[in-house]
């Protein structure tokens, strides 16, 4: 095996790739604030929805179903933990996302299932 193959498979391997049924996006978050979609939260009892989309700041803000709103969350942030599930720095589990973002790990959690990651 020549050393260029060599690099080409270790690029391969090392490069984050979207999974095949990744559905995660700016507009995807807008339209399921849109048609009032609700998922379930990492812990799989409360369901969660997104409540509000700030355009301009790209905020977001959640809603339980217990009608507690969440502060903002800043949906460079939840990109940043995206690409880290995609290229396995952290596992899909609320205890990881937790250390990175405190407090979002639940509904990061099952946002991210909702959406497709993580499904292997």
């Amino acid at each position: 095996m020549r050393k260029t193959e060599k690099k080409e498979k270790t690029l391969e391997k090392n490069t984050p790739q979207k999974q095949e049924g990744c559905f995660f996006s700016w507009g995807k978050l807008v339209e399921m604030k849109n048609n009032r979609d609700q998922f379930f939260a990492g812990d799989g009892f409360k369901r969660v929805r997104i409540l509000d989309i700030d355009g301009k700041t790209k905020n977001i803000h959640m809603v339980c179903e217990l009608g507690r709103k969440t502060w903002p969350l800043h949906f460079d942030k939840l990109e940043e933990i995206h690409d880290k599930i995609h290229s396995g720095e952290i596992n899909l589990i609320p205890y990881e996302i937790d250390r990175l973002m405190p407090t979002w790990g639940n509904f990061i959690t099952g946002l991210f299932k909702f959406l497709g990651c993580g499904k292997d």
